[in-house]
């Protein structure tokens, strides 16, 4: 598999990100959801919280790190078949989810730096606090987590559509992002 995308399919660079991205993204949701439920005495208490914002802050980076790759490396064109209903919802729903983790991300950064101080990360380094207004770790806090409901329902419906493409239309989208080899003499 090569490196970067073709015209008719996603390259090496552009699936472990896609992939790396959406697994992350829904390892951190769990790990949030259940973070909701400890109480100061729970053993993960401490620990988890750590590890989700620890993640977290190297998503942040591997996203911004996609955005730019998605500047500069041309994505495959539409299948033939696809609707062009299909192309435009494809096309809201996929800045919509890029849109949304970003925000996702920086909110939860922007809940813990409140207080003016920074978010280490895994104790390798710590990314500074940037700044602090009033209300900030509140209104943060409700964009986070509303925002990650919204992206994690989205995304079933992205993972449903690509499905249907494959299962009903029974067309390359799914296999182009999964890198399994296209029956249809595609590179």
């Amino acid at each position: 598999m090569i490196l970067t995308d073709t015209p008719t399919r996603y390259g090496l660079v552009s699936v472990l990100m896609h992939w790396l991205i959406a697994m992350t993204y829904l390892g951190l949701f769990c790990i949030g959801w259940y973070m909701m439920t400890l109480d100061y005495y729970n053993p993960w208490y401490i620990a988890l919280p750590h590890w989700h914002k620890s993640i977290g802050m190297l998503l942040l980076v591997v996203v911004l790190c996609l955005g730019v790759w998605r500047l500069t490396v041309k994505k495959p064109l539409n299948l033939e078949n696809h609707l062009g209903w299909e192309v435009k919802s494809s096309r809201i729903a996929h800045w919509l989810l890029g849109l949304g983790v970003l925000i996702v991300l920086v909110s939860g950064y922007l809940i813990p730096t409140a207080e003016g101080s920074g978010i280490s990360v895994f104790n390798w380094g710590t990314f500074p606090a940037a700044f602090s207004l009033p209300g900030q770790e509140d209104i943060s806090g409700l964009v986070h987590r509303y925002v990650a409901y919204f992206i994690l329902g989205l995304s079933f419906v992205h993972a449903g559509a690509a499905l249907k493409h494959h299962f009903i239309d029974k067309d390359d989208t799914l296999r182009r992002m999964l890198s399994i080899s296209i029956n249809r003499n595609q590179s």
